[in-house]
């Protein structure tokens, strides 16, 4: 079989979702609404009040966090799906004298579902991996996220069924999909239109980027008297290629366990992560914000921004829920949830990354508010320590807090 590179994957994905949406969905039982039903749009529009500890700038900065727009089709036989995400960034975020818009995709793909349920799925698809849909409740998701492996999308196909209680995910991505149609107004304030992306993958712009990627996911539900609970595995296995003829390529590992459960209105999510970029000198070349990684050391992007990423190590999740019943005004659907998660880096005088956020969710009609109060040490996002953090981190200022309330508007 010829290879199919991301170019020729995103054409194809391309095309069937356009052949999919064009599909007349009508039978003679449904009726011609059938079309109408089977095709829908969805968005949303956020932002945030933000206090971050260490940047006087971001105290009580009232900001304006993303729009996005996108569809869904499931005839009950073809699927497809899509996500486009636009940002604007203020000179107070970027660091800079100004600030930068993005636009870019979350995913799209193009699917079948067969008699038996299963489905196969095709395009830039959500990686499963550990905890499904998140390994996290909050705004700033887990450790996970920023290591590449919590909400991670890739280009590829998709396979996946459930047996009884039993559930099954197989899926090869020869590309991680990179900036899949993405714009910036200015990439002089970010690092580059490579790191213009929804999900953390390794950058082609740093000499290194994520090829032949296979994940296999297996879970099984376990029956609980007034609950419901979930145990599985999780393994990855692909290429690291080296996009600098400086660079060797290798290879990269990952391997989970995970749980989640819910017991009344409790709920529990664990889960351990141990992944490992295998391969000979240096992790990446120099590029235009980072200087090159040693063995030690990958760079990892999106959002605009990049951060070494300790090569190896291992990451733990344990997360706790409680729904609260009832109404106060026009909210309802309380959520009280604490979110902390640890990455423990392998490399020697790395410091270990860690953050922890207590948050409250509240619903009200089409709108959802979430408070979460985060503390992090070595995060780049939650603490002083920003490029770095993720990899050797430490220093005198390492740890920092951020309060933020997050007004989103879902359609």
């Amino acid at each position: 079989m010829k290879y199919l590179g991301q170019a020729s994957i995103t054409r194809l994905a391309l095309a069937s979702t356009c052949l999919v949406l064009s599909t007349p969905a009508v039978s003679a039982e449904d009726g011609p609404q059938a079309t109408v039903s089977s095709f829908k749009l969805d968005g949303a529009v956020r932002f945030w009040l933000e206090s971050l500890s260490w940047n006087d700038q971001r105290k009580g900065a009232f900001e304006f966090d993303t729009a996005r727009l996108g569809f869904k089709y499931d005839d009950g036989r073809l699927l497809a799906a899509g996500r486009e995400r636009y940002y604007h960034y203020t000179s107070r975020q970027t660091g800079a004298d100004k600030g930068a818009d993005m636009l870019f995709n979350e995913y799209l793909w193009a699917g079948y579902r067969f008699a038996d349920k299963s489905e196969l799925h095709l395009g830039q698809d959500r990686m499963s991996f550990g905890l499904l849909p998140y390994a996290s409740h909050n705004f700033f998701f887990s450790m996970a996220y920023y290591a590449g492996y919590e909400d991670t999308y890739a280009t590829g196909v998709g396979y996946t069924r459930k047996d009884g209680g039993l559930s099954t995910s197989l899926a090869f991505y020869p590309s991680d999909g990179r900036h899949l149609l993405s714009w910036a107004s200015d990439t002089t304030v970010l690092d580059g239109l490579d790191s213009v992306r929804y999900s953390n993958h390794l950058m082609r712009s740093y000499g290194r980027e994520e090829k032949d990627t296979a994940v296999a996911r297996l879970a099984y539900a376990l029956p609980l008297a007034g609950g419901k609970a979930e145990i599985g595995a999780s393994l990855l296995r692909g290429r690291l290629a080296a996009a600098n003829p400086a660079l060797a390529s290798g290879v990269r590992d990952a391997g989970a366990l995970h749980f989640s459960g819910e017991f009344g209105r409790l709920g529990l999510q664990l889960e351990t992560i141990r992944y490992r970029n295998k391969f000979a000198g240096n992790g990446s070349a120099a590029g235009a914000w980072s200087g090159a990684c040693d063995n030690d050391c990958v760079i990892i992007g999106a959002f605009g921004f990049t951060n070494r990423l300790a090569a190896r190590g291992n990451i733990d999740i344990a997360n706790l829920s409680y729904k609260i019943p009832g109404s106060l005004g026009p909210f309802t659907d309380f959520v009280l949830y604490n979110d902390w998660s640890r990455l423990r880096k392998s490399a020697a005088g790395y410091a270990d990354s860690y953050q922890n956020v207590t948050g409250l969710q509240l619903v009200s009609g089409k709108w959802v508010v979430l408070l979460d109060l985060a503390r992090g040490t070595n995060q780049p996002y939650l603490s002083p320590v920003f490029g770095d953090a993720l990899a050797a981190g430490g220093g005198a200022r390492s740890s920092g807090r951020r309060f933020d309330i997050t007004f989103g508007y879902y359609f």
